[in-house]
């Protein structure tokens, strides 16, 4: 009997042990290891030179909750056809395809911008003035 007992103590102790280790606490503010994620939206765009569309950023927790809190920073691939502001709008240059990256919590992802030069067109069925 005393065996059996050591025995059932022995593994509450583990289990124990091991629920503690997995509610643990890293510290304050967002987490950058694990398994989170940073999506950019959109992931593609078309504009016409001198258009500008503005890029979303956001880094996702292991359970796919937004970590706010987290600085981001911008970066073209190719200022001559797209440049990006602090803040994720693009502009377009010139004729060309850019790829926008942001960089927050040590992740990166990459939005593709396709620039292109002329006019708009108009959207199929709509009646130019």
């Amino acid at each position: 009997m005393r065996t059996i007992r050591s025995a059932t103590a022995l593994v509450s102790l583990a289990i124990i042990a091991a629920t503690a280790a997995c509610t643990e606490n890293t510290g304050p503010g967002p987490q950058t290891g694990g398994s989170t994620t940073l999506r950019v939206a959109p992931r593609t765009s078309t504009i016409v030179a001198g258009e500008v569309v503005t890029l979303t950023a956001q880094v996702f927790d292991e359970f796919g909750d937004p970590i706010s809190g987290v600085k981001y920073t911008w970066t073209s691939s190719d200022e001559s056809v797209a440049t990006v502001s602090v803040t994720g709008t693009v502009l377009g240059r010139g004729e060309g395809r850019a790829a926008i990256t942001a960089t927050g919590a040590g992740k990166a992802q990459t939005s593709s911008v396709q620039v292109l030069r002329g006019e708009k067109q108009p959207k199929s069925g709509s009646d130019p003035l």
